[in-house]
């Protein structure tokens, strides 16, 4: 499986990160799960900040069952 810098991680989940924003306005954190194309499965974390900016925090590589 190839590795993937934390930068390319990032700039993908910030490329989609809208479509995991919670409905509720005062959630603080969110996660999800994504795959970069052919099997590079990732699960990142998101932060609110002080003026509700989600800020990215961290990453895993998901490896699955």
């Amino acid at each position: 499986m190839k590795k993937h810098s934390k930068d390319q991680i990032e700039a993908t989940a910030n490329s989609i990160m809208q479509h995991f924003i919670p409905k509720d306005a005062a959630e603080q954190k969110l996660s999800f799960h994504f795959t970069i194309p052919p099997s590079s499965n990732y699960k990142v974390s998101y932060e609110k900040d002080a003026k509700g900016n989600w800020n990215f925090v961290a990453y895993e590589i998901d490896e699955g069952n």
